[in-house]
């Protein structure tokens, strides 16, 4: 891979130093198996950190979602509340419970992973959330079953699941 990179770099600085300095990561190439040169941001290899699309929709009978918002990573109440999912995952995963981090400022995420930016605005829209820390739960059903302003216990919130009827109904099986 680094030898292909460095034969772009070549290819390009053959083109001129002022094509060079105008060219983005978009309009870069390198030279493929069949000796044809493709884009590197077309390359699968290349593309590794491409925020994934969030769309609540999708998660719909199929999961519970656990929506942090916070201004930031530093945020106090962040951190606290990170701090109190620590260790949970079993119980996550035994309730298809999955977590989604929104900041408003820095890399928001869904089970860890990067989400685009325009699906972490239509998530803050949807749930008219503030600037400020919320928590909220939201059902499999898609709908809103609890908001707290401040961290709450994991215990807490996997008690409210568990008394809900889907719930009920998933435990009996």
């Amino acid at each position: 891979m680094l030898t292909r990179c460095l034969m772009a770099l070549l290819l390009l600085t053959n083109v001129g130093c002022s094509s060079l300095y105008r060219a983005d990561v978009s309009s870069l190439y390198i030279q493929n198996k069949s000796n044809r040169l493709v884009p590197i941001a077309s390359n699968p290899k290349t593309v590794k950190n491409k925020n994934m699309a969030f769309d609540l929709k999708s998660y719909q009978w199929k999961n519970r979602l656990l929506l942090v918002f916070a201004p930031d990573e530093n945020n106090p109440a962040y951190q606290k509340q990170m701090q109190l999912f620590q260790g949970q995952q079993a119980d996550f995963s035994e309730r298809d419970l999955l977590l989604v981090e929104i900041l408003t400022e820095g890399t928001s995420r869904a089970s860890g992973e990067a989400i685009d930016e325009a699906d972490v605005v239509k998530v803050r829209s949807r749930f008219q959330s503030p600037e400020d820390f919320r928590v909220i739960l939201v059902g499999k059903d898609g709908t809103q079953k609890r908001s707290d302003s401040k961290p709450v216990e994991a215990k807490v919130i996997f008690n409210e699941i568990d008394a809900m009827p889907m719930r009920q109904q998933e435990m009996q099986k």
